[in-house]
């Protein structure tokens, strides 16, 4: 009777060892879930939620990237209106300018020769901003300037060609020289864009999800929103490239009579011009408003539902802390309660039963 006492005593301790492992692997867990909040470290600690959490996740990292892509989108329109609303104001002050030249006869010309050339550097370099590594007005061909001459644009082979054209408008006539500078400014070898722009002409977009993918920055030897620039004899059809053609012209007149006829015939059309271009770079301004609003309103989308996907995965992944205190509680006192039994136990020998 007293050796089965004994066996059986030796079996109960051998169990309650057991159970200690057990009871000490689950406040491992617990202490690990209070510590981090979660009810497990990796997805197999989930169960059956495990797929629905690796969704949830993935969803989450996208819902990201196309946050940062919408942020980072909202500040190139927000740069490019900014840059394009600079060239607006100095396009519309040299048309008004134009129309009071009669007046100013050449007396005036001079000085308004000299700014010219200061304006057409001013937008060749608003043209290259950048925002980072990114040149605004370059499409997708970003990483390359898409006005190599910026720093210098009278001595870039467009302003001589220009330059040249405009020497003669005396002797060849205004309508002859006005032609041969809308060739000049075309996307041939005196461009004043890069060779890499005139090749690769599709705008940059971003990918904002559920398929909408709208146009950042502008590409600067195209109209965007705005369908023509002037008429085939005073616009190349871009605003862009007639506005750098007319600063070059004004500033190639610098020396010129502006009481000549075919001189002020020039500067009419080059007046025609700078108006029309006016108006479509407003058009194009308002356009890049319009999608700075999609963006907005993408932004606001993509985060209402980076707080839904996050709300649905911390439900399934994120600890109750006040149940894991009152679990770890109960856990450590069994254990506690556990190492008295087996202390007890241990207190007992052979010679107690005989």
């Amino acid at each position: 009777m007293t050796n089965v006492t004994a066996a059986t005593d030796i079996g109960t301790a051998n169990t309650l060892l057991y159970n200690v492992g057990q009871i000490q692997q689950t406040i491992s867990n617990l202490t690990a879930q209070s510590s981090s909040g979660l009810i497990s470290s990796d997805y197999a600690g989930l169960g059956d939620n495990a797929i629905t959490a690796l969704d949830l996740t993935q969803e989450i990292a996208l819902n990201t990237t196309q946050q940062n892509n919408a942020t980072q989108a909202a500040n190139v329109q927000s740069v490019t209106q900014t840059a394009l609303g600079q060239i607006q104001s100095m396009v519309s002050t040299f048309a008004s300018d134009l129309l009071n030249t009669a007046s100013t006869g050449s007396t005036g010309l001079p000085s308004l020769a000299a700014n010219a050339r200061a304006a057409l550097n001013q937008v060749a370099s608003l043209l290259n901003t950048q925002v980072g590594s990114v040149y605004l007005f370059a499409g997708q061909d970003s990483g390359n300037p898409p006005v190599p001459d910026s720093a210098d644009m009278t001595s870039s082979g467009f302003y001589t060609a220009v330059q040249s054209a405009v020497s003669t408008v005396t002797t060849a006539g205004a309508s002859a020289v006005q032609a041969q500078l809308l060739t000049i400014a075309g996307a041939g070898a005196t461009s004043p864009f890069s060779t890499t722009l005139e090749a690769s002409n599709a705008p940059a977009t971003v990918d904002l999800g559920t398929g909408l993918n709208v146009q950042v920055g502008m590409l600067a030897d195209q109209n965007s929103d705005a369908v023509s620039a002037g008429t085939g004899t005073t616009s190349t059809g871009s605003y862009m490239r007639d506005i750098l053609m007319s600063l070059a012209t004004i500033g190639s007149l610098g020396t010129a009579d502006a009481n000549n006829t075919q001189v002020q015939s020039l500067l009419s059309s080059t007046e025609t011009t700078l108006s029309n271009a006016d108006n479509a770079i407003n058009t194009d301004i308002a356009g890049l408003g319009a999608r700075q609003t999609t963006i907005t309103n993408a932004q606001s989308d993509l985060s209402a539902t980076a707080t839904s996907l996050t709300t649905q995965l911390s439900a399934i992944q994120d600890s109750d802390t006040a149940s894991v205190a009152t679990q770890l509680a109960a856990a450590q006192n069994q254990l506690q309660a556990s190492y008295q039994i087996i202390a007890d136990l241990s207190q007992m020998t052979l010679a107690k039963y005989l």
